[in-house]
């Protein structure tokens, strides 16, 4: 079986759907199953090259196509109504001929999929983040609702079979006009051998916080928390600037905080995956305050280090401890979560221990990748 991965952006770009490309490759790889990407041509997110390039990541190819964004600067049109940034090379569908299955991965930018709608290939379609509040669901459904009704003329034809984390995403592609038979739900994976537990690198007074430096990921509200921390805690930002306005005001809190001298504050800018799971390993807790967000490798991660994880989102699990301290979305409230685990080490190694187990059970890449490849032999056969 030839697996061919589309996604609209790959390293050295770093996000989501970068990571989750990288390790279903590897996965499938391992698994004896022959994977490849094709992603667009791109020096930074959403400006392309009109270059082609093929380099190698691990077992895959890595096919860069050229492209083009004509409205670099100004509005782009084709994003208001198709969801689309850039145009890519035509003759890019030409490559997908030596695959079985064509799997995209990722809805930020529709580009490869709605150009690929002639192809005549078994495709599927990995929703990376669906959600009420955000993304395309919001743009079509709730925001541009006036779009609604020729969004869901084209984007259920997109593929034979949609891929989600959770059932509600299920119900939102539904409501996006996908039929509820072609939708299979498969959770994200984490790298579990990347990121593994270390008790032996534990640092009681680092926190950590992990994601790109933009709102929706609520780093204000742990800067804020800073000041009612009741320890002296060593804070280190790991995420690349994607908005200057925000990264800017960041920095004017993180200042003030390292002059009163009591609390420490560090921005590391983006890092490889061997060394970010040598922070996760370091450190006490890690904190998620996301404005929104419908899943989290940052959590998965961690959680797979054996490190617990103060977050303004959801559980991996209902019914028992998954390492994830729940916080409403509030500076005082993620401080009270602090000076709680903080001062309890023990409650710390639990909360590290549970979360571990969780990740193990539910949520290696190898186990999803079977059943992953499970729905690949249901296609094949259709």
């Amino acid at each position: 079986m030839e697996i061919l991965l589309v996604t609209p952006s790959y390293f050295p770009i770093v996000g989501g759907s970068e990571v989750m490309t990288r390790n279903i490759s590897s996965s499938l790889n391992q698994l004896g199953i022959h994977a490849d990407i094709m992603t667009l041509n791109m020096d930074r997110k959403w400006h392309p090259v009109w270059k082609e390039d093929i380099v190698t990541d691990g077992q895959s190819k890595v096919f860069k196509e050229p492209a083009f964004n004509p409205f670099l600067g100004v509005p782009n049109p084709l994003f208001n109504i198709l969801r689309t940034n850039v145009i890519p090379r035509p003759s890019y569908a030409a490559r997908f001929e030596d695959y079985d299955i064509i799997h995209f991965i990722g809805e930020a930018d529709l580009s490869l999929p709605l150009f690929s709608r002639h192809v005549k290939k078994p495709k599927l379609f990995q929703c990376a983040a669906m959600y009420r509040n955000g993304g395309i669901y919001k743009y079509y459904m709730s925001d541009r609702a006036f779009l609604g009704p020729i969004f869901k003329r084209f984007f259920s034809k997109l593929a034979d079979v949609f891929v989600v984390s959770s059932d509600p995403e299920r119900r939102l592609l539904v409501e996006l006009g996908v039929p509820f038979h072609r939708i299979s739900v498969l959770p994200i994976g984490v790298d579990t051998k990347t990121f593994q537990h270390d008790a032996t690198k534990k640092s009681d007074n680092l926190v950590l916080f992990v994601g790109r430096i933009e709102k929706i990921k609520g780093l204000h509200i742990l800067l804020e928390a800073l000041p009612h921390v009741e320890v002296p805690v060593h804070l280190a930002i790991i995420g690349s600037r994607w908005n200057a306005e925000y990264a800017n005001y960041l920095e004017q809190l993180a200042n003030d905080i390292n002059q009163k001298g009591f609390h420490k504050v560090m921005f590391l800018g983006s890092i490889n995956q061997r060394d970010l799971a040598r922070w996760y390993q370091q450190a006490a807790v890690v904190v998620s305050p996301f404005l929104y967000e419908p899943y989290s490798n940052v959590i998965r991660e961690s959680l797979a280090c054996g490190t617990p994880v103060i977050s303004t989102g959801s559980h991996l699990v209902e019914n028992g401890s998954d390492g994830i301290l729940l916080v409403s979305k509030d500076s005082k409230a993620v401080a009270d979560s602090l000076n709680k685990l903080l001062n309890n080490r023990d409650m710390r190694t639990k909360l590290g221990k549970d979360g571990r187990r969780t990740i193990e059970q539910s949520f290696s890449w190898e186990s999803i990748s079977r059943n992953l490849v499970t729905v690949y032999e249901k296609m094949l056969l259709n």
